[in-house]
């Protein structure tokens, strides 16, 4: 009998960078009001398995967290392929039990525990109770001054911009606008507009993108089921770009829940150590064509030290992916 209670996994790939963090990332997860979840980290620390021991000491809710230890080696992989294998390996871990959810929440990202809002507290339901495929909030991303929050408009990479990202300038105006419209304050002719801006009144905060970031995402088993993780051999950008276009090749949609309350902090961890390390296990592939292209011919192949600021459109590829790790 299917159990009547949705069990969710919380999980992420995390490491030593973030040992400063991880007394207040546990207390926070314990002072959640939805008690049916587990959680598992995958420790990819390139030491002798020292932090794996301390993680294995948290415990949530009474229950000891679940660990798996995949140490990177720097030296053969880049960290974002690693990355992409340690979040296939925490899908396929979340299939092997009967959890209804997987909740990916990075281990420098906090629902707002620190305002002891009872709507933060009750964050999870409130996400899982939109029985969305896949659902997030608004966090951000880069360090001040350069914060965006992870929210992709479309599936576009431009070369020395990045991702298609919405703006917290548009976060902020479809905020204030949903707000206008509880009030009852639109005018008659903006009222005219809410079919078109307000895609689910029941929720109306929450609005359909092409992707919600993978640091805070809740995601339907059904979904899991049917889209991998996994890198390219031609091409890398992120460890979760490859299962935002497989999901929404396959038309399951994405929502971002943007409700003022719900707003995570991000307390980013420096990158700048890990990407020197990956250094030489990456190059970058310049490929021109419609947008709408299913493939595309790569014609041009630089490293990352030659290429200049060209605002070439990056075509999302069928092709040339890998399921597995070397």
């Amino acid at each position: 009998m299917k159990n009547l209670i949705p069990r969710v996994l919380i999980s992420c790939p995390t490491s030593d960078r973030h040992a400063h963090l991880l007394k207040d990332w546990i207390k926070h997860l314990d002072e959640f009001t939805y008690q049916y979840f587990d959680v598992l980290l995958v420790d990819t620390t390139q030491d002798n398995g020292e932090y794996s021991k301390i993680l294995e000491k948290q415990i949530v809710h009474g229950k000891p967290i679940k660990v798996i230890r995949i140490p990177w080696n720097s030296e053969k992989d880049h960290i974002l392929r690693h990355l992409a294998y340690c979040r296939e390996r925490i899908r396929q871990e979340c299939l092997a039990e009967d959890y209804q959810f997987l909740l990916f929440l990075d281990s420098d990202i906090f629902l707002n525990q620190s305002l002891l809002l009872k709507s933060s507290r009750n964050s999870l339901q409130r996400l899982m109770a939109q029985f969305k495929d896949n659902i997030g909030i608004c966090v951000s991303i880069y360090h001040k001054p350069y914060q965006k929050p992870c929210i992709l408009k479309s599936g576009d990479i431009i070369i020395s911009k990045g991702v298609d990202l919405y703006s917290y300038e548009e976060v902020s105006a479809y905020r204030a606008f949903v707000k206008r419209y509880l009030e009852n304050k639109l005018t008659k002719k903006e009222k005219g507009l809410v079919p078109f801006i307000i895609k689910d009144l029941k929720n109306p905060y929450s609005i359909k993108c092409y992707a919600s970031g993978i640091g805070l995402l809740l995601i339907k088993r059904e979904v899991l089921e049917k889209c991998q993780f996994r890198t390219s051999e031609q091409f890398l950008w992120g460890e979760d770009f490859w299962y935002f276009s497989e999901a929404n090749d396959k038309n399951f949609e994405f929502w971002c829940d943007l409700s003022p309350e719900l707003e995570a902090d991000h307390r980013n961890v420096n990158w700048n150590m890990i990407l020197e390390k990956s250094k030489g296990h990456v190059n970058i592939n310049l490929a021109f064509g419609p947008e709408d292209a299913k493939e595309a011919r790569f014609v041009h192949e630089v490293s990352p030290e030659d290429y200049t600021e060209t605002q070439t459109k990056v075509l999302v590829l069928d092709k040339g992916y890998k399921n597995e790790k070397k």
